[in-house]
């Protein structure tokens, strides 16, 4: 199976990409599908792969899967979100079941459900 591979593009001036850093190298304890590119935007290499994924901001973090298509994460991010997302790239969740509902969606099913 292709696994996915999650960029991290980070900026040898950047505050917060230490925390990314540790983040991401922490995250990978926990899940080992993926394959992890650390690039730093001061790099040649660096630098063109954030041109073709058109990364503006670090921390960022692109994930690239079999069965979805790029997604972008700006900023640290937390677990819940890189579990979310993996497994949207691998095609476990669909992107309805990935979308949050928000409130008025979720007082609405409340009320259609009450009002049965």
């Amino acid at each position: 199976m292709e696994k996915t591979i999650v960029y991290l593009f980070t900026s040898p001036t950047c505050p917060h990409c230490p925390a990314a850093k540790k983040f991401i190298h922490e995250f990978r304890k926990t899940r080992n599908d993926f394959v992890l590119k650390d690039l730093s935007t001061a790099t040649p290499e660096g630098a063109r792969m954030a041109r073709k994924y058109d990364v503006m901001s670090v921390p960022t973090f692109i994930i690239v899967g079999p069965k979805y298509q790029p997604i972008g994460l700006r900023g640290l991010q937390n677990n819940k979100i890189m579990n979310k997302y993996l497994d949207l790239s691998y095609g476990k969740i669909t992107e309805n079941e990935n979308k949050d509902k928000g409130i008025f969606t979720k007082i609405n099913e409340f009320l259609a459900n009450y009002l049965k």
